[in-house]
């Protein structure tokens, strides 16, 4: 797999969000990420909102934004597919991304799924990878990514592509959102000194030597950070407060 250092990851994330944040339509903002997860050997993608999300108007629904074949996507609707797909059932419960190879690691696959894979694979979706959102409350959303040749292009940076995903879900309902999403939500002095750093990749112990505080206080900023943020990781809070403007890096 190809290995890229930290210094291009970073140009290319920056300039990502200088792209993104200037779309004006999903279909424009689709159209940026595929252009930054292409950078990553991935050329297939579909986006799903899991559940309803009534903060945005939007219903349920598979393929809001996909470069998917229609033809497989057709099928796939047609046969009920849908109701079991294992990557959907997984991105449900699941937190973290993951590949599609690594599905049993999360749940035993019956005859129907397997055989659900193998007709993805011969739709041309290969060496997938699943990145579940989360969103208000119990909201889920969700990427499936794909390469279209069957050699493994993805060059396997998992995070990188999750943090794009993440960016994505945020700016996608900003698009939609009926209020500015960032009007109630206030930081402290510190709090926002806190959050420039995990912005930066620094860890919570770093982030203590840095300011001079215990470790435990990050910690107490931190789950602050995530309720304010209605964040449970922290690359979703970092990429929601820059993608809000309450930070900057």
């Amino acid at each position: 797999m190809r290995v890229m250092s930290n210094k291009i990851v970073n140009y290319l994330f920056e300039d990502y969000m200088t792209e993104a944040n200037r779309a004006e339509s999903v279909d424009d903002l689709f159209a940026v990420l595929m252009k930054a997860v292409g950078k990553h050997g991935l050329d297939r993608a579909v986006f799903a909102l899991m559940t309803d999300h009534a903060d945005i108007g939007q219903k349920a629904s598979f393929g809001i934004a996909s470069n998917y074949s229609p033809d497989w996507v057709e099928y796939y609707f047609e046969r009920g597919l849908n109701h079991t797909d294992p990557v959907a059932i997984c991105a449900s419960t699941q937190e973290e991304s993951f590949a599609w190879v690594d599905l049993e690691q999360y749940m035993s696959l019956s005859k129907s799924q397997r055989t659900t894979m193998a007709m993805a694979d011969e739709a041309g979706l290969h060496n997938g990878v699943a990145v579940p959102l989360r969103g208000s409350g119990s909201q889920i959303a969700g990427f499936g990514f794909a390469t279209s040749q069957r050699h493994d292009a993805f060059d396997g940076n998992i995070d990188m592509v999750t943090a794009y995903c993440n960016h994505f879900y945020v700016a996608y309902r900003r698009l939609l959102q009926r209020n500015d999403p960032a009007k109630n939500i206030i930081f402290t002095d510190k709090e926002r000194e806190v959050l420039k750093w995990v912005a930066a990749g620094k860890t919570d112990a770093e982030i203590a030597i840095i300011l001079n505080l215990s470790r435990n206080t990050i910690d107490a900023h931190m789950r602050k950070i995530f309720k304010k943020l209605e964040a449970n990781n922290r690359v979703l809070a970092a990429v929601k407060a820059i993608t809000l403007g309450l930070v900057h890096i």
